[in-house]
């Protein structure tokens, strides 16, 4: 459960905004009110400035330097500083006299909880029960429910699952009447990581995809893609790989638009765990150098942990005997054991482990590993076996989506009397609204019918790309559906559109996030990639080719649509200038290769 429990609802990042103006004393009360935030949410980005001035005034009483150091530690704790946090944290409760019944010491000794959170110490029940005793459900609510929730999941001992369940649907139970989009969020993530506990992840993706919902109606930042990941890790448990899937584009989508450190490395750490579990090794190692370069950015121990296994999986697969070797000698100076703490109760990390002992055909190291796996099987065995576990689950889950229903009728009867009352007004805005919403999507950046950027947005990106790192290269291609009027005739003009919108789908399944992938021409798609090896990079756009070449089943239809598609390439060590002549050139020699064809 480390995953879920790393990837908890305080995950997000924020951008530094600079303020026009130092704070003054006078100010102070406003600056702490306006930092503060939740414990289930990150504060306002574009309150830091202001709070970091603050925290430079000179005229500051103890308790506004506390109350300020308070607020300044939950923003590096949603940028993922996590260890700095925790020390600042803990040197200031000792070394400041400060109120022990104020909400910032409350929320001090719940953040410290946290941290150790995150490093799986034992020592976060100390606080979280600490936190729990200095807040109720009526003062500092927030506190209250974060600590006691965190209390159920994971201080709870030897608890049957029933009565922690139990627990957590007074939760539900509580907020379901008058509970913001936030907080009910927060109570499902919560259950999600309870039902992952218990190792029901279908149940738990659910709970998490709810959340993830819940959580884009209020959540700014990088908090918007916080859930999201939990659910896509859920989902390739239980082995919904299609929807994983599915959701890991949706994240694609969220991260093209945020693109912080943290949201870049969980993208690239879900797509890794994705190619693996689907045994894509190909992709899987395409993808290395981003996880890499993601989790250096973000100073994560579990993501270089995460890059060793993967590299060490491709090893495998292409039996290079020396490399396995290297990694086990690696991993032997963790521990006695050789498998990391992360990893110990990972089936699939286990099953690599025996397989790299039968490729260098060590006996007694294959008996030791297969008998670690089958240990952790026999766990999981008995504990998804145990009835009472699985009855109460269910009694819990059905009880979960009765008041659910009843949360849903009753806001489907305050929707339709608002409906009712703003009736009147829709309709005589109808006309202008529709005239301006015309002019809105015009001005967007994405292309209307296959909902990829368009043509100016892409070559824009373009041009802001920085020079690739050495031994690497930017690389454009332009794809030109060559036989794109032959499709339309054949099908009718309505359906090119909709062909268009598969060819687009198409190439969006092959691509990563940071990847800029448009509609440059009426037949044509543009793809470009960023610091990537030459030769890799002729590899993707020729399967991209064959992809979209092969987007149609041939074989599923008496008539099959054949899609025949042309391709130019331009490739750089350089950061692009004149892209315009570029594009002009590969735009021209693919009207020559149509010529000759």
């Amino acid at each position: 459960m480390f995953v879920e429990r790393f990837l908890h609802f305080f995950f997000c990042t924020f951008l530094f905004i600079a303020a026009t103006e130092s704070v003054a004393s006078d100010d102070i009360a406003v600056v702490i009110e306006n930092a503060r935030a939740p414990t289930y949410d990150c504060p306002d980005p574009a309150n830091y400035q202001a709070l970091e001035s603050a925290l430079s005034s000179e005229l500051l009483s103890q308790t506004q330097l506390f109350d300020l150091t308070v607020a300044k530690t939950h923003y590096m704790i949603c940028s993922g500083k996590f260890q700095e946090a925790q020390e600042l944290l803990l040197k200031t409760i000792t070394q400041t006299e400060v109120d022990e019944d104020s909400y910032a010491f409350a929320s001090a000794i719940y953040q410290i909880g946290f941290t150790y959170d995150v490093q799986e110490s034992p020592a976060r029940c100390k606080y979280y029960e600490q936190a729990q005793s200095l807040s109720s459900p009526s003062h500092y609510g927030d506190i209250y429910t974060s600590a006691s929730m965190a209390l159920i999941n994971y201080c709870s001992g030897t608890t049957d699952a029933g009565e922690r369940l139990g627990k957590m649907f007074a939760f539900v139970e509580r907020y379901s009447k008058d509970g913001q989009p936030a907080e009910l969020a927060h109570i499902h993530n919560n259950i999600g990581l309870l039902y992952g506990g218990i190792e029901q992840h279908a149940l738990a993706a659910e709970q998490f995809l709810k959340a993830h919902e819940m959580g884009l109606k209020v959540y700014k930042g990088s908090n918007r893609t916080a859930i999201l990941i939990s659910a896509i890790v859920s989902l390739l448990s239980s082995g919904q790989h299609d929807e994983a899937y599915k959701r890991l584009l949706e994240f694609g989508r969220l991260n093209s638009e945020l693109s912080t450190p943290l949201t870049e490395f969980h993208y690239q750490y879900a797509l890794s765990i994705y190619y693996r579990k689907t045994r894509d090794y190909v992709n899987l190692n395409y993808t290395l150098p981003d996880l890499v370069k993601t989790s250096d950015a973000v100073s994560s121990s579990f993501g270089k942990l995460l890059v060793d296994w993967h590299e060490a999986e491709i090893c495998l697969q292409s039996g290079d005997l020396a490399c396995i070797k290297a990694y086990l000698s690696k991993m032997r100076d963790l521990n006695d054991t050789a498998i990391p703490a992360n990893f110990r109760s990972n089936l699939d990390y286990l099953s690599f482990n025996v397989n790299m002992h039968i490729a260098l055909g060590d006996l007694n190291k294959i008996k030791e590993s297969h008998e670690l796996y089958a240990e952790e099987v026999e766990r999981r065995r008995i504990e998804t076996q145990d009835s009472a576990r699985i009855v109460s689950t269910a009694m819990f889950h059905s009880r979960i989506n009765d008041l659910e229903n009843q949360i849903q009728s009753a806001e489907n009867r305050r929707r339709n009397t608002l409906v009712a009352s703003i009736s009147v007004f829709v309709l005589l805005s109808l006309v202008a609204s529709f005239a301006l919403r015309k002019k809105h999507l015009a001005s967007k950046s994405v292309d209307p019918v296959t909902q990829l950027l368009n043509a100016e947005t892409v070559i824009n990106r373009i041009n802001r790309l920085e020079s690739p790192e050495p031994g690497r290269a930017i690389a454009i291609a332009i794809f030109d559906i060559s036989n794109f009027r032959d499709v339309t005739r054949k099908l009718g003009s309505s359906k090119g559109n909709n062909v268009l919108r598969q060819l687009a789908e198409t190439l969006q399944n092959l691509t990563r996030g940071n990847d800029i992938l448009g509609r440059y021409g009426t037949e044509q798609f543009i793809l470009c990639l960023h610091n990537i090896e030459e030769r890799s990079a002729r590899q993707f756009f020729e399967r991209a080719q064959q992809a979209l070449d092969n987007t149609f089943d041939r074989a599923s239809e008496v008539d099959p649509i054949i899609i025949k598609s042309t391709m130019s390439l331009f490739i750089t060590s350089e950061k692009i200038s004149g892209l315009s002549d570029i594009l002009d050139e590969m735009t021209m020699s693919i009207d020559i290769d149509c010529r000759h064809a």
